[in-house]
């Protein structure tokens, strides 16, 4: 018996693991572009923002969302327990071993396998994408809050 349509399925599930992968891989990356963007507006716009801040409680926003952000971006790039990208292959080699002969059976079991570590991870990956919505707002506010003080530090003058 062929195993076409069972290793269509396979591919299929192997194809949504290796895209869950890469994106995790992508928002990372663009994680350390807000770290260092967030960072850099604070140290460019902060000493002279904050020399003498009116309103104090922009000031304090200001401070908060750069905190918010700076957190947001590190709880992203730390290593999290859970996202799983493959299975490891000895236990596979034992899982599938008595159904060698059955190749459908293997790819089914396969496919279901993938699909159970892309279900695994989804959850986390969801924690993730939240936290850089949560990072980028904070960023903006910052940045925002920050010109603002320049800007009433400069006409103040």
């Amino acid at each position: 018996m062929t195993a076409e349509f069972e290793r269509l399925a396979y591919e299929a599930a192997l194809r949504s693991l290796d895209k869950q992968e890469a994106y995790v891989e992508e928002l990372r990356a663009r994680t350390g572009v807000l770290l260092a963007a967030s960072s850099l507006g604070a140290s460019l716009l902060g000493q002279q923002a904050l020399q003498n801040p009116t309103p104090r409680g922009l000031a304090v926003i200001a401070l908060l969302a750069f905190v918010i952000s700076i957190g947001a971006d590190v709880f992203i790039l730390l290593p999290k327990r859970g996202l799983v990208f493959a299975q490891e292959g000895p236990v596979l080699y034992e899982e599938l071993f008595v159904h060698r002969e059955d190749m459908p059976e293997v790819y089914r079991r396969l496919t279901y396998e993938l699909d159970r570590l892309w279900r695994l991870s989804d959850a986390k990956v969801g924690w993730l994408i939240r936290a850089f919505a949560v990072a980028a707002v904070a960023l903006v506010i910052e940045i925002v809050a920050l010109a603002v003080l320049l800007g009433s530090n400069i006409l103040s003058s």
